[in-house]
């Protein structure tokens, strides 16, 4: 076990003091290049490497556990309400969800990742590099399609498509512009753009911390109202 004090500074004690206070936390060396985080009920482990303490990363992980800390299991519920659906397995993957899960944690994460006073450059290692490039757009409007009367959408790029279109929409880095590239999914497939886009637009001004009556809207509608889109959405196409 790695002794956490080293991974506490000025910034994240507080942090670390409120969500040890819910959580049973441990901290063990990766066998991988990265920092990371598990999970499971009450008890989150996070992986460190074994140099220099990065105060930032390790902040990045530990922040993982904000939705959770107030009950919302956007990612989960998200998994478990979409894989119930024959038609939605055929696109959604384990990548898939835990990349859209990510996505949806990060934009949540980084106001307190920021607040706390850490640069917003150290949020993500990818933070420089682009998450929707032109040849990408170019390679799905190739490949979404088959077919030239009555088509078929390929599997492999509906998959693509939207995790594309999550990980624009996640950008934190705001010298990166997608507008062009969005602007051609939203030409590719008008629908399925209208779909997620809604969905991610309600998860954006969706309030993490208020405690909501029973008989208000929570983050389980919003999953309902994407699940809902998709099914729509899938009805009146066939995949190959």
């Amino acid at each position: 076990m790695v002794d956490v004090n080293q991974y506490i500074d000025n910034c994240n004690e507080n942090l670390w003091k409120e969500f040890s206070g819910k959580f049973n936390i441990n901290v063990k060396y990766s066998t991988n290049n990265y920092y990371s985080n598990f999970l499971k009920d009450k008890v989150c482990t996070i992986y460190v490497l074994r140099d220099v303490p990065d105060y930032a990363s390790f902040t990045h992980e530990l922040l993982h556990l904000y939705l959770p800390y107030h009950k919302v299991y956007i990612g989960g519920a998200i998994k478990c309400m979409l894989s119930e659906k024959n038609v939605l397995n055929t696109i959604f993957d384990a990548p898939l969800y835990d990349h859209i899960s990510n996505c949806l944690e990060h934009i949540k994460m980084l106001p307190l990742f920021v607040g706390m006073g850490y640069p917003i450059d150290k949020f993500l290692k990818d933070y420089y590099s682009e998450k929707l490039t032109v040849n990408e757009v170019e390679r799905l409007c190739k490949g979404y399609k088959k077919g030239f009367i009555s088509y078929k959408y390929d599997k492999r790029f509906v998959n693509y498509f939207i995790g594309k279109f999550f990980a624009a929409k996640a950008d934190i880095n705001q010298g990166n512009d997608y507008k062009e590239q969005l602007k051609k999914l939203k030409e590719l497939d008008n629908e399925l753009y209208i779909v997620l886009d809604s969905f991610w637009k309600e998860w954006v001004n969706y309030d993490v911390e208020k405690k909501r009556e029973i008989w208000e809207d929570n983050y389980n509608d919003l999953v309902t109202n994407l699940s809902l889109g998709l099914e729509s959405w899938c009805s009146k196409r066939r995949f190959v």
